[in-house]
């Protein structure tokens, strides 16, 4: 499908939204908080992925995200604990499987014999969507994450390729593949990969901070994946000099209240899932800035339905 057609059908399906949007009432935000959040405290051996779903679970949230690949072995092989939790917190679970499907064909193949685990463990924890991405990406607080591709045609043709039939595997098991916008690929690549595989059970994972590396519109950017999205990671960003970082939401320089606003207007009924991404010189910060997040969050869902009233 050429880029043209693309838009032609994203016109179409703007206007059936407008139509839907008059019928139904705005769905309730249900907030998630992202394992992303306490990165630096996790890598210091502080906190573990318990103690993120102990803080949603503190902080009465709807959902958390984490991924299959920062589990440890002891608890893929024994998930009950974990899965116990999940139930108790009444928590919805986002599994991500951070396989970027741009790998080398050899190492992709080795490592995509993971995702019958990975499916197995979707089902103990509950979870009905699995985030992926597509390119090879290198933080970099200073720019921008680096994207290691030599051919950006041929990868995205291939990364649909293999999405496709991953997408088909987990469609037998009732799961839904959403591909983040991970700093890899523009607005129109991720429309053309959504096109190319064709699948009610494909998705977007939607993070409104991401396209800022690009150089796109972050709301412009909502605006087009919206209708596409499962998931999202509601992140917010900042420059600082040279570097871009993250911040607590409200905080920094992404509308995250007009890409609420967009992503409701579409009748999104998926975790609005806080993604704070703070340096590493600001771990002792990764608490309150979730805390903020939270507090946040919850202020545009209070003015919403004061705006429905």
């Amino acid at each position: 499908m050429t880029l043209e057609e693309i838009e032609r059908q994203e016109t179409a399906l703007d206007e059936t939204l407008e139509v839907e949007e008059e019928e139904y009432a705005l769905p309730a935000m249900k907030i998630g908080l992202d394992e992303w959040c306490f990165h630096n405290s996790m890598l210091l051996g502080k906190m573990t992925l318990m103690d993120v779903v102990a803080k949603a679970a503190e902080l009465k949230l709807d959902g958390v995200g984490f991924d299959y690949f920062m589990m440890k072995r002891e608890m893929r092989k024994n998930p009950e604990e974990m899965r116990d939790r999940l139930r108790e917190s009444g928590l919805e679970l986002v599994f991500g499987f951070g396989l970027p499907f741009s790998l080398p064909e050899v190492i992709f193949q080795a490592m995509e014999k993971m995702k019958n685990e990975m499916f197995d463990l979707a089902h103990e924890f509950g979870a009905d969507i699995v985030r992926v991405y597509g390119g090879l990406i290198i933080p970099n607080m200073f720019h921008k994450p680096f994207h290691l591709v030599t051919d950006r045609e041929a990868e995205i043709k291939e990364v649909s390729r293999r999405l496709k039939l991953f997408t088909r595997d987990a469609s037998l098991e009732g799961l839904t593949v959403a591909l983040e916008n991970h700093s890899d690929y523009t607005m129109r690549e991720m429309l053309q990969i959504v096109h190319s595989v064709d699948s009610e059970r494909f998705r977007v994972t939607l993070d409104t901070g991401n396209a800022l590396f690009l150089g796109e519109d972050p709301v412009l950017t909502a605006e087009r994946l919206a209708p596409y999205a499962a998931y999202t990671h509601i992140k917010d960003l900042k420059r600082s000099g040279p570097m871009v970082l993250g911040s607590p939401l409200g905080q920094g320089e992404i509308d995250i209240p007009k890409i609420v606003e967009i992503l409701r207007d579409r009748m999104y009924d998926g975790l609005f899932s806080i993604e704070c991404n703070l340096p590493p010189w600001q771990v002792e910060r990764e608490e309150s800035a979730v805390n903020e997040s939270v507090e946040f969050l919850r202020g545009l869902e209070s003015e919403a339905r004061e705006r429905e009233d």
